[in-house]
């Protein structure tokens, strides 16, 4: 089986294959670096991965397309985008806003640097004692001027070493059990994961700029069913061919996955949740539309969610309530976790199943109530097949994307609403920021008031569990809003304080800004203690004039009511989901959503199964089991690949 990514994998074969053309496009103006350009010279990107390191967000692979030299010169039809050979980089340790985002450009020689790709894997790992040290990278497609060749399964895997100053280093890991990584199908569009020493790919689509053992002449492609993991500490491949999303003789495209932590009793237990993608059903011949793009069966349902617990190998299902997003495949997920003892995942964007619209919504599943909530708060501009991380506490960072319904190759030519391709959202008010400004002082994140809520009120005790495992896996840990603060400070728009990676200089300057405030603060406190007895002295003397008043038998003054406060609204532009629920247009282009059984099998992979065990799909060395799909609407020079 093959690894993941989040991407439009049929669409990407075609852009890829576009390539092949010989046209030299103009450097950016100005000699600007072709993978950083400036905001005003600067038009889309996206396909590529991110994940934060230390200090610092580091990107890695994807395509960009720029205005060439000239008044808003637009890059040429055949090849639009180019691909990021540079590993990219910005600091988190200081605040920015998107139009000036002070990326970095980290450029390999040839040999020491894997060839660019798009919509690959990308796991970050780290030491022995936790500290973060870097990420690799697995699968995906090579971009226009790369060659296939040079993916050599037989080399090993890909790590990127950081330096903690925003750059790093390739070097080649060896795996322990070669013989597996060898016979595995290397893909692009698979969802991917990664935690607790492992990464995982699942699904995906086998093209000719995949793998450079895939004998494709014809059609757009192989689906690949199953789920590839990589231990990193013992270097060793392992490949799953039973997996509990889908039916057997189906495959999962262009979906994406989440890693959550701190699960079951001992709290060392992790799951890898699936969520949402296209169902391929292996052995169907397919034609494509005018754009060569083949629709999916099925789209895996957001309304039960379905998981990989990585320490028993079980698969598992939950459904979930509130209000789920429609079925849709190229989102972006990313998740966090809060001292109140939930685990956020934010959804946003995508596309639907025959990539002709673009979403520009966001939801958020909560767990471990397993309640989905929709932000009607909206982003500037719809994105489908970009990439988002958590950065700097509160935020999510969304990089990328397009308008699929501006179709070829208008998707690249047209600017992005968003700078840079960078939009911000506060996790916490559950608002994006308009300027686009990053906070690497905001306040540490703390589950919207709305998600607190619904815990305050029971919400957690309503739950119907599909098993007493998914109970006690998820119950293991309390929720406990009460180790967290009051509600005042973390609820509005942060504009300081907090945490966030910083360095020397950083630190210095909140001393001395914490030094230059301590006259005022000072000041402020003598000045209101005299403005508070002078109220107390006067109540006092009040008091004993009136007393003596009323002392012929007047019945005293009678005590005030006191005035409960009213509770906070919700954030501007939050939709509480499990109070009344908004009918959302179904932008579903399948014939049918498919949601996983309830009861799934108990056991990930065996070379004996059990009389009522789920059939393997894929052995380990075999090859995938999809019939060749039709080339229709795509180039037939396969040259870019030899």
């Amino acid at each position: 089986m093959m690894f993941p990514s989040t991407l439009l994998p049929l669409r990407q074969t075609l852009t890829l294959l576009s390539f092949v053309a010989s046209l030299q496009w103009p450097l950016p103006a100005n000699g600007q670096n072709a993978d950083t350009p400036s905001d005003s010279n600067f038009i889309r990107r996206g396909y590529e991965r991110a994940a934060v390191i230390g200090s610092h967000l580091y990107l890695s692979g994807g395509e960009i397309s720029q205005y060439g030299t000239g008044e808003n010169a637009l890059p040429p039809d055949d090849h639009p985008a180019t691909g990021i050979s540079s590993v990219l980089s910005i600091d988190l340790s200081t605040s920015w806003d998107a139009r000036n985002a002070p990326f970095q450009s980290h450029t390999f020689p040839d040999g020491d640097r894997p060839p660019v790709v798009n919509n690959h894997a990308l796991w970050p790992w780290k030491s022995s004692d936790g500290q973060d040290q870097g990420f690799y990278i697995y699968g995906g497609q090579v971009s226009w001027k790369e060659t296939v060749k040079d993916v050599r399964k037989d080399r090993g895997i890909w790590k990127f070493t950081v330096d903690g100053q925003g750059g790093g280093a390739w070097t080649v890991e060896q795996a322990s059990n070669p013989d597996v990584l060898r016979g595995l199908n290397l893909a692009a569009s698979m969802a991917y994961a990664a935690g607790g020493g492992r990464g995982w790919s699942i699904g995906g689509i086998m093209t000719p700029g995949t793998d450079p053992d895939a004998n494709i002449t014809s059609g757009p492609g192989l689906r690949i069913p199953g789920m590839v993991e990589y231990e990193f500490a013992t270097e060793t491949w392992t490949n799953y061919t039973e997996v509990g999303y889908v039916k057997k003789g189906q495959a999962l495209e262009d979906g994406r996955a989440h890693f959550v932590d701190g699960l079951g009793e001992d709290g060392k237990n992790g799951v890898v949740m699936v969520l949402g993608g296209g169902i391929f059903i292996l052995g169907e011949t397919r034609k494509g539309d005018s754009r060569g793009i083949t629709r999916p069966d099925l789209l895996l349902d957001f309304s039960t969610m379905t998981f990989f617990d990585t320490q028993t190998k079980k698969w598992y299902s939950q459904t979930t309530t509130g209000t789920p997003p429609t079925s849709r495949m190229g989102h972006c997920v990313a998740g966090v976790r809060s001292q109140a003892g939930t685990h956020e995942i934010f959804v946003y964007g995508g596309a639907d199943a025959g990539f002709t619209e673009s979403y520009d919504d966001l939801y958020v599943l909560s767990l471990p109530g397993f309640v989905w909530f929709r932000v009607d708060d909206r982003s500037n501009g719809v994105h489908s097949h970009g990439t988002c991380a958590v950065v700097g506490n509160r935020q999510l960072l969304v990089i990328g994307g397009q308008n699929e319904k501006d179709g070829w190759p208008a998707i690249w030519q047209s600017k992005d609403p968003l700078p840079l391709g960078l939009g911000l959202f506060d996790m916490t008010t559950m608002a994006w920021k308009s300027n686009g400004s990053y906070d690497a002082e905001a306040a540490e994140y703390r589950p919207a008031a709305v998600i607190e809520k619904w815990y305050k009120d029971g919400g957690l005790d309503k739950v119907q569990w599909d098993s007493d495992d998914v109970k006690k896996m998820f119950l293991a840990t309390p929720v406990n809003f009460a180790n967290l603060d009051e509600p005042s400070s973390s609820d509005k728009p942060s504009s300081g304080g907090g945490s966030g990676s910083s360095d020397g200089n950083t630190d210095k300057s909140k001393g001395e800004s914490s030094k230059s405030k301590t006259g005022p603060i000072v000041g402020g406190v003598v000045g209101g203690c005299v403005v508070v007895l002078g109220v107390i002295g006067g109540w006092l003397f009040w008091r004993k004039r009136n007393k003596k008043k009323n002392s012929a038998g007047a019945s005293p003054s009678a005590e005030l009511p006191v005035q409960e406060p009213s509770p906070p609204p919700p954030p501007q532009g939050f939709y509480e989901s499990y109070g009344q629920q908004k009918e959302l247009p179904v932008h579903s282009a399948a014939t049918e959503v498919y949601t996983p059984p309830t009861e799934l099998p108990s056991h990930a992979y065996r070379w004996e199964l059990d009389p009522d065990a789920r059939p393997n799909e894929l052995h380990g060395d075999a090859g995938p089991r999809a019939q060749e799909l039709p080339w229709e609407g795509r180039p037939q020079d396969l040259s870019a690949y030899k």
